[in-house]
């Protein structure tokens, strides 16, 4: 019966079957296919076994797949573990619908560290993808493609919906939710008919999708003018797909949105919720632009005798326009003098002044009080200096912390040091004794000490994961227990430094600690993330939009960096926010990236100011995560004298008050001169936090970056966490050429 079937198929006349030959023949035909039958199918389960995971259902899911294989039985299977990465790689083979191999590996795997789906497409190859996962990617959020018939299987009710429909929408696949249905009983919403416009992009905005993400069936596409109309109910969620980049936004009573796509890495940079006649709020005047727009240099800046106007009757008129970032009013007394960016908004603004080595009294911004300084002749003056930054406080301490400005006479030069009166600005009795004992003692919590009775890395690892959930709350864990797994397993430490974006709401401080520990090991990518979670959570904050474009630059996205730092600079980064206490730091930042990539780099938009270079023989900056904290940082130069430089509210309340405010926690220092090359120590002492009770750690993080400005340039990042009010440790010890 089963040759009779074949001969029909193949239509070959039974007149002609009557030969051995042919008998043969068809012998060899019903064998090949019932080889063909049992052909294997190739099959890739792509398995999340990132945190989130970790309560999934999988009775439902070994439902599934038992169901799966029971119509493909013969299969060649590869099992794609993942989380912040792909794990491993294994091949299994499935005969006659049985996975049971597959299913033991399955149940094996420990849950742990962040999503990312970035790598998944490139494993996976061809034939199905059956991809278990929440949908919860914060790593990234790309969508990638398969070449095979992609299957999304979700087993949890907490997942994300909007996530999942774009991949399947990007990949023409299917999603599979295993969880009951929920549907909108709210009897009080009603349909209101959205009017929409998305703007950006030039070609293909008709390729954007718009669709609520509570009923994903509900869906429109722009129009060729990137306009749109989509009747939902109020309070429902508006979800925005174009190319692999979403975004969601709850419709409230606003009907008409607009919404903008940046050009280039078809980005969707925000959503903007305007009704008719609405009017952006006012830009607070700073001193971006309109008052300031030449930038501070921060390097030793000098003019001799022959640039003195022969006209100039007081010393402010014979210095008046000479130096960039140094600013006088036209009535003010040369002790009036500012140098940007000044150390305090509401503090002294005013510089030091210094003649012939001897410090001058210095007037007040803060009370009004004024110095007078109308005794300096102006033909007298053989030579003025500007020192500012590590040049201003290495030799004259705090009081030369918002810049000095030096008097060399005339009298002084041909008079030499006889009778010179004391300088009382310089430091005195600041020699390091190189025999002081620096702690070094190495962190010790209840955790740690458990994690360091493991025998190897696995069962280190393994203990880790039986504590997690113990100490899951503790701010500062994660990165604690990451820095143990660095030294000896780096992937192992990326895994559990990226659990911070596991948390449904990680603070801040635990976020920055995320980031400054993510720059320190050279993971540039999760210290983007979580600049860019810092900002979505705490957009007031003014650091993160610093953050983001420091690790852009790190990753190599120049020109992404370059936008975000004129943005800082000129407010449009937030217009609702004051990013004057970041003005210093970010103008050296774009300064030292547009001459140091300026092959690559459109810079129409940025001022002519930032496009002089700089050169120091280093810049040191400091970044802490945690802005309540007090700590001093002892500076040890190669004469081995040293400075401190006190972050307390003793020593710069203000300071505190604005990092407090506005939300920003790091600090430069230029490294400037022939004096300063040699052997340089950090030391910094903790005393704990300003606020009682706070318990929040610290990390404190410095960069050098040797040859600033130079082509030959590079940087040393160190790190440490202050854990005992009182400790000493060593911060950074480093050796400037």
């Amino acid at each position: 019966m089963l040759i009779s079937n074949y001969l029909r198929l193949i239509k070959i006349p039974v007149s002609i079957m009557k030969t051995k030959l042919i008998w043969t023949f068809l012998l060899c035909l019903v064998i090949t296919m019932g080889l063909m039958a049992q052909e294997q199918k190739k099959v890739t389960i792509c398995w999340d076994v990132s945190h989130s995971m970790h309560d999934r259902d999988l009775e439902k899911e070994f439902y599934f797949l038992d169901a799966y294989f029971k119509t493909v039985q013969n299969a060649a299977v590869t099992l794609l573990p993942f989380s912040n990465e792909i794990v491993s790689k294994d091949q299994f083979t499935v005969k006659n619908a049985d996975w049971s191999a597959v299913k033991s590996k399955l149940q094996t795997f420990q849950y742990d560290g962040a999503t990312s789906y970035t790598s998944l497409g490139d494993y996976a190859g061809s034939g199905a993808v059956l991809l278990f996962t929440d949908g919860k990617q914060n790593l990234d959020s790309s969508s990638p493609s398969f070449e095979g018939e992609l299957y999304i299987i979700n087993s949890k009710k907490d997942f994300d919906r909007a996530s999942l429909n774009l991949l399947s929408i990007v990949n023409n696949g299917n999603l599979i939710n295993l969880t009951e249905k929920k549907t909108n009983t709210n009897s009080d919403a009603h349909e209101v008919t959205y009017s929409g416009t998305i703007y950006g992009g030039a070609a293909g905005l008709a390729a954007v999708d718009v669709f609520v993400k509570e009923d994903p069936d509900n869906k429109v596409s722009t129009d060729n003018q990137g306009s749109f109309q989509i009747d939902a109910p109020q309070g429902s969620t508006l979800v925005i797909a174009y190319g692999n980049r979403i975004t969601e936004h709850v419709l409230d009573e606003v009907k008409n949105l607009d919404f903008s796509i940046s050009d280039g890495e078809i980005q969707l940079q925000e959503v903007v919720v305007t009704e008719v006649g609405e009017e952006q709020p006012e830009e607070i005047t700073t001193a971006y632009g309109k008052e300031n727009k030449d930038k501070i240099g921060y390097a030793v800046q000098s003019i001799g005798e022959d640039q003195i106007p022969d006209a100039a009757t007081t010393a402010n008129t014979a210095v008046q326009g000479k130096f960039s970032g140094v600013s006088l009013g036209q009535n003010d007394d040369l002790s009036q003098t500012k140098m940007r960016p000044s150390n305090s908004i509401l503090g002294n603004n005013y510089s030091l002044i210094v003649v012939d080595g001897v410090p001058m009294e210095r007037s007040n911004s803060f009370t009004g009080e004024i110095a007078g300084t109308g005794f300096i002749d102006p033909r007298n003056i053989a030579e003025v200096t500007v020192l500012k930054g590590l040049a201003a406080t290495n030799r004259y301490g705090s009081m030369g912390a918002n810049g000095v400005l030096m008097i060399t006479t005339k009298t002084a030069i041909v008079d030499g040091p006889r009778g010179q009166k004391k300088d009382l600005a310089r430091l005195t009795n600041n020699v390091y004794d190189s025999k002081l004992k620096v702690n070094k003692k190495s962190l010790v919590t209840p955790y740690l000490k458990e994690l360091k009775n493991g025998k190897s890395v696995q069962e280190a690892y393994d203990l880790y994961l039986n504590q997690r959930a113990k100490y899951w709350d503790t701010p500062e864990y994660l990165v604690d227990v990451a820095s143990f797994f660095y030294s000896s397993d780096k992937g192992l430490g990326n895994r559990i430094l990226s659990n911070t974006l596991e948390k449904p709401t990680p603070g801040y401080e635990e976020l920055r600690g995320t980031y400054l520990k993510s720059m320190e090991v050279g993971n540039p990518e999760l210290a983007l993330v979580a600049a860019n979670k810092m900002i979505t959570d705490f957009p007031n904050k003014i650091q993160p939009y610093l953050d983001v474009a420091k690790a852009q630059e790190k990753i190599g996205n120049h020109q992404l960096a370059s936008n975000l730092y004129h943005a800082i600079l000129d407010g449009s980064a937030n217009p609702k926010v004051n990013f004057l206490g970041l003005e210093k730091l970010v103008g050296t930042d774009l300064r030292n990236l547009v001459n140091q990539e300026r092959k690559h780099l459109d810079i129409s938009k940025v001022s002519s100011a930032y496009q002089n270079n700089l050169t120091y023989n280093a810049r040191l900056v400091l970044e802490w995560n945690n802005t309540d904290a007090e700590f001093v940082v002892q500076f040890v130069n190669p004469q081995k004298r040293f400075f401190n430089w006190e972050h307390t509210v003793a020593s710069d309340r203000k300071r505190i008050m604005d990092e407090i405010q506005h939300g920003f926690g790091s600090e430069q220092f230029e490294i400037v001169g022939p004096e300063t090359v040699g052997d340089w120590i950090l030391n910094v002492t903790y005393l704990g936090n300003r606020t009682s009770g706070n318990k929040i750690p610290t990390f404190l993080k410095c960069t050098v970056q040797y040859n600033f400005g130079k082509a030959n340039q590079y940087s040393e990042e160190f790190l440490v966490r202050l854990q005992d009010n009182g400790d000493e440790q060593q911060l950074a010890k480093f050796a400037v050429q």
